[in-house]
């Protein structure tokens, strides 16, 4: 039976080792990639599609959102061809973004009506390349996530790493999953999830929340599913298996860190006097937030010398806002007249693409009558 070890030292490096082993590129469709632009925006992607015409501009063929490909050496790609690039949600750019001067934008705003787009509508592969790659006789997982068109409904036996209920971040989190037990299979660069089978039999039994149990290789047979964006397997059976010789995949290298987040605004304003006692109080952030992240890191005090019989501050609610990247905080009741309020963003408040922290933040101002 396979057994945990609960050392920490072993623990860290272990889970080191299998960070390691995550490709930096991701084989998916582009149908997820329209499906959950947040997770893929920032990454290597590579997609099997055919590349047409826009204008001035090409973009992957039958896609429900445009996605716009912009070459690195290459004019087009023939058919069945991998493209290769980064993939970037262009509403969660910054038309000024540095990181961007060499893109000419103009023509994008040409083709969509001329206006910068909403976040999760209009994509760009960036320094895209095309490598023929024809599908395998007998699919591998890498064939299954490029093209589950190919074997939706058909019988399937892969092999790949446990990774467990997505602990590694191989596939965007919340979909694929069916039940109880389902787990995800990792092989080079491609992920699927598998449903149907507990990953345990003879010789081993897996934890799917345990990153110990992550990196066990496992053999799958099933039949290939797929009722939204990506594919999973309906599995039958499940056993032990060997580490296959990998495809070599080519990685690029991945692009530069994006900046810290970084409060930009606030109402009231730092150092504000005669502000409004009944609020809401609104911070707005550089870069989209993880909304969940700020649960339990938002404080709301009096400072300075308090009057007698002064109440406490009153209690609050928080909301998130994904489109204006602003915190908004709401009272329960009107803040007390004339006193020095302070808001305090604690430690643990996260970007939501990266995870980059935001450094802890405080406001202060001054109530009116």
């Amino acid at each position: 039976m396979i057994r945990v070890l609960r050392v920490s030292g072993v623990l860290a490096l272990l889970s080191t080792a299998l960070w390691a082993q995550s490709a930096t590129r991701l084989a998916t469709t582009p149908e997820a990639l329209v499906a959950s632009p947040v997770f893929f925006h920032g990454k290597q992607i590579v997609v099997r599609r055919d590349v047409e015409p826009a204008g001035t501009l090409m973009r992957l063929a039958n896609t429900s959102k445009p996605v716009f490909v912009f070459w690195r050496d290459s004019p087009s790609a023939p058919s069945n061809s991998e493209v290769r690039g980064e993939f970037w949600d262009m509403g969660r750019l910054e038309p000024t973004d540095p990181r961007f001067s060499g893109v000419h934008f103009q023509p994008i705003l040409e083709a969509i009506g001329g206006q910068w787009p909403a976040r999760d509508h209009v994509f760009m592969i960036l320094g895209a390349s095309a490598v023929q790659s024809p599908l395998p006789e007998d699919p591998t997982l890498r064939a299954l996530a490029l093209a589950p068109e190919r074997y939706i409904g058909k019988g399937v036996t892969v092999t790949g790493r446990f990774r467990g209920a997505n602990l590694l971040a191989d596939l965007p989190q919340g979909a694929g999953t069916k039940g109880r037990w389902d787990f995800v299979l990792q092989s080079a660069d491609a992920a699927i999830w598998v449903s149907g089978v507990r990953p345990r039999g003879r010789g081993f039994d897996l934890d799917i929340n345990s990153r110990m149990d992550a990196g066990h290789w496992l053999k799958v047979a099933g039949t290939l599913r797929r009722d939204g964006a990506l594919p999973w397997i309906e599995a039958n059976s499940i056993a032990e298996a060997s580490a296959p010789t990998e495809t070599v995949v080519e990685v690029a290298m991945p692009a530069p860190p994006q900046p810290v987040p970084e409060v930009v605004f606030s109402a009231p304003t730092a150092g504000e006097i005669d502000a409004d006692r009944a609020g809401p109080i609104r911070i707005q952030f550089s870069r989209d937030m993880d909304g969940k992240t700020f649960a339990a890191h938002v404080k709301l005090s009096y400072t300075g010398p308090a009057p007698a019989g002064a109440p406490a501050p009153p209690a609050f609610t928080i909301r998130y806002n994904d489109g204006t990247r602003g915190l908004e905080i709401r009272l329960s009741a009107p803040l007390d007249r004339f006193r020095s309020v302070k808001v305090d963003l604690l430690e643990g408040i996260l970007s939501a693409i990266d995870n980059r922290p935001l450094a802890p933040y405080s406001l202060t101002f001054t109530t009116g009558g």
